[in-house]
């Protein structure tokens, strides 16, 4: 123990063995610097400080004590190759105070990692992790990713009411491109806890259009000229992640509740951020994510404003948002008990389809010169950068067949983002890009730069040794950095940024929905089209997924490489068991052959 002055506050330092080993404290001594405690252990006899001891110049007490002591740990045999010791350090206004602090303090330790042990075993028994011929940094990848994502998913703090997702460890807030990126990523092991986060970060919002807040309640985004901002519909695609999620879970009360704060958040961007010609713009580039970006000029910091740039992936993610909402609104108006008027699903659905339209007919004569351009109405000039964003109306659904024949090469082989930046570098980017190739049906080039993002993150996380900025493995990352590698200087691509940043978790999404191809139908219907890249098509190699939350099923995948040309695949599917039930679990079972990217249905009943 540790009196501050005479009358101050006392410190308690001690440990306890946690594994019922011997744990024995030596000599203890008192230094009051790093060099005193360095010549303590090295068996100096160092002279202990007095009351009156003080700081030369400044005449203050010294600031910094040091108690270094001699520990023995016992070992129960001669195979013990580690130890498990708990240690805390309490403080109270009394020695009292501090003892019971302390005593209560190395009791719950005990409790809590009990509890953690717990949920720990409930989450991982149905989680998915991967085995079979996965390359190890994989297998291991998915688990860092996944706990990555339980890092960043807090429990009610401050003014947040309900479980949130903190977008990274170090500095949490609540951003929605980040929210719904993350809860769409860990769907795919929690789906119960990914619904009520992303639900709860719409209902909780202290503003329509969710500004990004700290869990005390100050804003974090605020533009030069004082406007509270938040992300945009185009970064990380809120909306279409929320309706991966219900694709899964058929939730319809879940829905219910999270369509009018979805709603209510686009509506406020029709009527806050359109100009006078009713093209959407930015407040500032802070809401695009793009932060800074070339695309849109000159800029002192992320808040000045750019209101004058008319930016393509912002209309094509309202076109893409309005259409969903629609299509929400029609499947509420079809449910039973609906505690609404008759008609108001159906009103809704038609405005929704209308704004849908109008936006992808805006996307479309944003199409100049072969290339969907941003557009500045300060210049009346279209913008002669080519960005991967620039891709995005694919990716929603609002290019047409003549725009995709023309950029197949470019979803090859993509340019750029915001100048600097290579295309795989930013998860919600590479979201963007991935998606737009699928969607022009070139399942290969998906799963070839699915794979390069993968492949990448994984190696770069299971390293075993820091990078050459000191990030630590074993945490996912905020973005890619491309390096240069090899005699003749191959891109690749190394973890970096933010350490413990959920949506650097974005290769599980990658994972499942691009190569083994399992995506989202409606509840109970599962579209599966396999394509593993060209280097992973080893014949006979197997590849092994499970279990997959998948609404009320859980999901074992199975996929056996015939030869280049042509796959095998094995599903079994069971219904999750319902606690505090005893119940027969009935299993389906399906196996078929197929030809890379080609399309099987599976309904599950």
């Amino acid at each position: 123990m540790l009196g501050i002055a005479s009358e101050g506050d006392v410190f308690t330092h001690g440990a306890r063995s946690a594994d019922g080993g011997e744990l024995t404290f030596d000599d203890m001594g008192f230094v009051l610097t790093l060099e005193e405690a360095v010549a303590w252990a090295h068996g100096i006899a160092v002279p202990r400080p007095n009351i009156t001891a003080h700081q030369e110049g400044t005449g203050w007490q010294p600031r910094i004590a040091i108690l270094p002591c001699s520990l023995t740990l016992a070992a129960d045999s001669a195979d013990t190759s580690e130890r498990i010791i708990n240690l805390v350090l309490a403080r109270g206004v009394s020695l009292d105070a501090s003892y019971q602090h302390w005593s209560d303090s190395i009791e719950q330790i005990a409790r809590i990692e009990a509890a953690h042990r717990t949920d720990d075993e409930q989450f991982w028994q149905r989680a998915p992790q991967l085995s079979g011929d996965w390359p190890e940094s994989w297998r291991r990848g998915l688990v860092y990713d996944l706990e990555t994502l339980r890092m960043v998913t807090r429990p009610s703090v401050g003014v947040i009411p309900h479980p949130w997702d903190g977008m990274q460890i170090q500095a949490p807030r609540t951003v929605l491109a980040e929210a719904a990126m993350d809860t769409l990523f860990l769907s795919y092991a929690d789906p119960e806890l990914a619904a009520e986060v992303i639900l709860g970060h719409f209902e909780s919002a202290p503003q329509p259009h969710l500004p990004c807040m700290r869990e005390d309640g100050s804003y974090n985004m605020v533009a030069d000229d004082g406007q509270i901002c938040g992300t945009a519909p185009e970064w990380g695609f809120p909306i279409w992640c929320c309706d991966q999620i219900f694709r899964k879970t058929g939730d319809l009360h879940w829905l219910r509740r999270l369509y009018p704060k979805a709603a209510a958040y686009l509506r406020w961007w029709l009527d806050h951020r359109r100009d006078a010609e009713g093209w959407l713009v930015y407040a500032v580039s802070w809401e695009s994510g793009q932060d800074v970006s070339s695309r849109f000029g000159p800029q002192q910091t992320g808040g000045t404003i750019i209101q004058h740039v008319r930016p393509v992936d912002l209309q094509a993610s309202m076109a893409q948002g309005a259409a969903l909402l629609a299509r929400w609104a029609v499947t509420l108006s079809q449910a039973d008990a609906i505690d609404a008027p008759d008609d108001f699903f159906a009103k809704e659905a038609a405005w929704w389809q209308d704004i849908a339209n109008e936006f992808t007919a805006k996307t479309r004569q944003m199409w100049q010169n072969g290339w969907f351009r941003d557009y500045d109405s300060s210049t009346n000039e279209w913008s002669t950068q080519q960005d991967t964003m620039h891709l995005a109306p694919v990716f929603c659904g609002v290019a047409g067949w003549g725009h995709i024949e023309q950029l197949r090469p470019f979803l090859a082989q993509p340019p750029r983002h915001s100048s600097g930046w290579a295309p795989l570098s930013w998860p919600p980017v590479v979201m963007a890009l991935i998606g737009a190739a699928a969607h022009a049906q070139m399942a290969l080039d998906a799963a070839e730069l699915a794979y390069r993002f993968i492949d990448a993150s994984y190696r770069s996380t299971d390293s075993r040794e820091l990078d050459e900025h000191g990030g630590l493995p074993g945490v996912t990352r905020e973005y890619r950095q491309a390096v240069t590698v090899g005699k003749w200087g191959a891109v690749d691509y190394v973890n970096a940024g933010i350490e413990g940043y959920g949506w650097g978790a974005l290769s599980i999404l990658l994972l499942i929905r691009y190569l083994l191809g399992f995506r989202e139908e409606e509840a109970g219907v599962i579209k599966v089209a396999p394509v593993l890249p060209q280097v992973m098509r080893r014949v006979g190699a197997t590849y092994r997924a499970g279990p997959v939350p998948w609404g009320k099923y859980l999901l074992h995948v199975e996929c056996v490489v015939r030869d280049v040309q042509s796959y095998i695949m094995r599903v079994r599917c069971s219904m999750q068991a319902v606690p505090d039930t005893v119940q027969e679990i009935a299993e389906q079972q399906w196996e078929w052959e197929g030809a890379w990217g080609d399309e099987r249905i599976l309904q599950l009943s």
